[in-house]
């Protein structure tokens, strides 16, 4: 039981690699899109049961630019679905398929 707890912790101290103070509820975000590669914006908030402007503030700060142009984090980015142009489907940029597959070797480790 220790060991899973040591696990968490690890994986906190890599989100707080990215933002010493990121809230939970973004770093839930950006395990759903990993897990979930290709998710709508609508899926997304629907699975963490959050508002559309809560899921829409998460995935800006987790793009490479937050709002009022502000640096992001670079690890998401939404693009619009082809078949549906009100749609946002995210996926991971590379720098976040990094973080994933860190956090993945942490779990499986």
């Amino acid at each position: 039981m220790k060991r899973a707890y040591a696990k968490g912790l690890k994986m906190l101290e890599e989100f707080r690699k990215i933002e010493p103070d990121m809230p939970m509820q973004m770093a839930a975000t950006f395990l759903t899109v990993a897990n979930e590669e290709g998710i709508t914006m609508k899926t997304l908030g629907e699975r963490l049961g959050i508002s559309q402007s809560s899921c829409s503030r998460n995935i800006a700060a987790l793009s490479k630019f937050h709002r009022l142009n502000k640096p992001g984090h670079d690890l998401v980015y939404a693009t619009e679905d082809p078949a549906e142009r009100r749609r946002k489907i995210v996926k991971l940029t590379s720098k976040g398929q990094r973080v994933a597959a860190a956090l993945l070797e942490i779990l499986e480790a």
